[in-house]
Formats: structure tokens, sequence, C-alpha cells
């Protein structure tokens, strides 16, 4: 078996950062040895990468990305481009959705979302999202689980998705204990009150904004924790964009509750709603929409103290022929964020803000990895655990951009964002995918994850 040793490097092994050599073999990490070993000696014929000033990390884990789609609208990113912009962001393991359309059976619907995702160069592993049709897919659950997914998704809002409180509990209760749900929570009656609010003379993309305001998230949060209480379920809130989710998940820590936690995205804590207004507006569309400045920093106040558990992207781009010149409610929402995510936080977080290396690890890797039952293969650097790693050199600046982007979509919201410290390489499965910007991944390298029962 041959054999790939990293040297000098400052390893993330368990909760210490320190200098370690690490033996890869088979995708695997052989060994762990210390700084003083020789290599060379105990493995004859390795081959040498030198880590030398760089932290080497476990590979990220996105645990919220959506490549490609059959809607009339495409997603800028299939599975092949979409893993091209993780790698070069140094993401290893992604988690996609099952989303079935209107009556679809839930192991046909599966099983086609693997086929779509065949050109995958990343791991990917899948949520299986409830519609509205929940009461005959409940009874699937087993099979579902049998088909290696374990992580579940609910909507309180969106055509086929929307459920209601006591729909949230029905789904909860049949989860609890065999999996975990993902939670998008807009209050969709009240989305539809604004919109009759702003139908006229607000046609611009802040109605974006005013149409979906911090309440509806706020009524949304409290409906799914006070369901996923009753039911005894271990929930995630989605994609988390006001200060006063926030709020909601402090009361619940405060009460010993250990099962409700926060995902975030970059957007949220880089760009507010004033971006919404003007020609561009809509090139800077998601829903949740973009909030305010006090909300963008609440939000990254909640990442230094670790109050949000889980630093995704709710990765979906779209062409900016597809944004343009469209109104609030018929624009396709999303952006971008699976390249830039590491890159991003290890900036602003950790460079600028303080926040330590072991906790950006578990925020942007093994929280997601424990959560979603890919625990200890994804989100550690352990003996057995996959060779998928990202080093980080801490010094230097340097500007996101287009020219810099490895996915398909013909902007970024981040262009001329910049940026203190880089990911300069990336392994997958023991083998390096991206070096230097330079990513040389191959179609289908990518596996799709059976998840276990998430871990505590």
């Amino acid at each position: 078996m041959e054999k790939t040793a990293i040297i000098h490097g400052i390893v993330a092994a368990g909760d210490r950062m320190e200098k370690a050599i690490l033996i890869l073999g088979g995708g695997k990490i052989q060994a762990i040895l210390d700084p003083g070993a020789d290599p060379s000696r105990l493995y004859p014929g390795c081959r040498i990468i030198d880590a030398a000033g760089q932290y080497v990390l476990p590979g990220g884990v996105d645990g919220h990305v959506h490549f490609g789609n059959t809607d009339e609208v495409p997603i800028a990113d299939d599975f092949f481009t979409g893993s091209l912009a993780a790698l070069a962001g140094g993401t290893t393991t992604v988690v996609d959705f099952c989303e079935p359309p209107p009556g679809a059976d839930p192991l046909a619907c599966i099983e086609g979302r693997k086929a779509f995702a065949k050109d995958s160069a990343v791991d990917y592993a899948l949520h299986y999202s409830f519609t509205e049709n929940y009461r005959q897919e409940l009874p699937r659950i087993p099979e579902i689980l049998a088909a290696g997914i374990s992580a579940f998704k609910v909507y309180t809002v969106y055509p086929n998705m929307t459920l209601q409180p006591g729909d949230l509990y029905c789904i909860m209760e049949a989860v609890a204990g065999r999996g975990t749900l993902l939670v998008h929570a807009e209050e969709n009656s009240l989305i539809e009150c604004m919109k009759e609010r702003y139908r006229t003379g607000k046609e611009d993309m802040t109605a974006l904004a005013l149409t979906r305001p911090n309440l509806s998230e706020q009524m949304a949060v409290e409906a799914a924790a006070a369901a996923a209480k009753l039911a005894g379920a271990k929930i995630c809130i989605a994609h988390v964009s006001c200060k006063e989710t926030v709020e909601i998940l402090a009361r619940e820590r405060r009460a010993g509750n250990r099962d409700f936690i926060l995902e975030s995205c970059p957007h949220y804590m880089q760009f507010t709603s004033e971006k919404l207004s003007g020609p561009e507006g809509a090139l800077y569309t998601m829903n949740p929409p973009l909030r305010s400045r006090a909300d963008a920093d609440r939000l990254m106040d909640a990442v230094l103290g670790e109050e949000i558990s889980i630093l995704s992207t709710d990765h979906c781009p779209f062409l900016k022929s597809h944004k343009l010149g469209k109104t609030y409610d018929t624009v396709p929402c999303g952006v971008d964020g699976v390249q830039i995510r590491l890159p991003y936080y290890f900036s602003e977080a950790v460079l600028k803000r303080g926040l330590s290396m072991d906790a950006f690890i578990r925020l942007t890797s093994t929280n997601a990895a424990k959560f979603y039952g890919l625990y200890p293969r994804k989100g550690s650097i352990a003996v057995g655990s996959d060779a998928d790693l990202v080093f980080f050199d801490p010094e230097g600046s340097w500007t996101y951009g287009t020219d810099t982007q490895a996915g398909a979509a013909d902007y970024s919201i981040y262009e001329g964002l910049r940026l203190r410290g880089r990911c300069t390489r990336t392994i997958k499965g023991g083998r390096t995918v991206m070096e230097n910007g330079i990513v040389s991944a191959q179609k289908g390298g990518g596996r799709f994850l059976r998840a276990a029962m998430p871990k505590a």
C-alpha cells in the first residue's frame, strides 16, 4: 500500500493543535507520529508532503448545499462543478437534499438523487425532505434509514413543503431517536400577509426583506422548538439569519435543552439588506433574506461564542441572467458560498476576531459530521478516519473573485472581498485534489455516505 507522510504541519489532533506527522494510506489516516520521527525509515518509499508553517485540519463538512436541480430555472452548479468549488475551498464532504415532487415514492426519489450525483468529486450524504404528503412518507422511514439516510428536513414555507406546527410535531415524533431534523423556519401565513401589504408600490428587491421580516423566522423557530421539545427530537434550525433566533437558543440552553442547535451561513454575517436595493439587488437574494447590521453582528458574536454550532452555506447559485430582471417574488433565491466558507471564517473569525482553531474545526467540520452521522469517518484527524485534509497558510492577504472561483456561477456575492490566510491544499481520500488554487479532481471521485445514527 502506497503511503504519504505529511510533515512539519501544525496538526489538529483531537482538541490539540501541535506538530505531528500524518501517515496516509488506502484513503485513511494510518498513523499519527511524533514530529521527531523519520517517516522515510518507518515507511520506505513513502511520498513526502511538507506542510511547514501551515495548519493541517480535517476536510470541511458543509451540511447544507444544493448541487443542481431539474427545475425550470437551473442551479448553476451541478454535483461536479459544485464539488470543484467545494474542494477549492477545503470542503471535502457535503450534505445535499432529496426533495420529492408531489406524490413521488421516497425510495425512487433517493435513488434518482444518487444517480444525479454520479459525477460528484466530493463525498456526499443526503437529507430526506418531508412534504405535505408526510403522512404517507412517515411509514417509509425504516426504508429511508436502510437506504443510508438519517438526516431529515422540514419546511414551514414553499409549495408542496409548507408544514404547520402540528405537522412538525407528528414528523418530529416519528423521527425522534432515529435521526436528526433540519428545519427551514419561516412563518408562511405572516409572509403571505406581508406580501399583500407590499403588493403595490414596492417591487424592488428590498420587498423581499420587508415581506419576510425577522418576526417570520422568530415565530417559526418558536413553534419548531416547542414541537421538538414535546416530541423529544434533535433539531437544527437552518440558515439562521436574525438575532431573535440566537436569543431563543440562549433561553433553551438556560433550560438545559441540548437537542436544539443552530446553523448559519457566511452571507448573513458579511452582508445586510442594503444590498437588496439598486439594479443588482436581485443578485443578493436568498431565503431567509439578508437582515440588518445588528443581526449580522449578533450572528458573528454567536459564532465566536459557539452559540451557532454548524457553519454551512446553503450553496445554491444561479446565473446572473436568471436573477436579474425579476420581481422580488419571482427571482430564484440562492447564492454561492461553498468555496469561500472555510477561508471566510478562517480570515474573519480566527485571524481577525480570535476564534480558537479547535472551535473553527468544530464549527466547520466536526459538529456537522456528528449531527449528520458521519463522525469519526469525517470531521476528525484520527487513526482510521478518512484521509480528508485541508492546509491553511495563516500568512498573507488575498482577494476573492470570479477569477479564483472554481464553480460554474458567473458571479459571486463575495467578489472583491479581501481575506487573510488561505487554503493552499486539499487532500481527499489521501490524494491531493487542490493545490494553490488549482483543482485536479476527477468526475465521479466522490461517494455516497451512508449515515449512522448521529453522535451526541
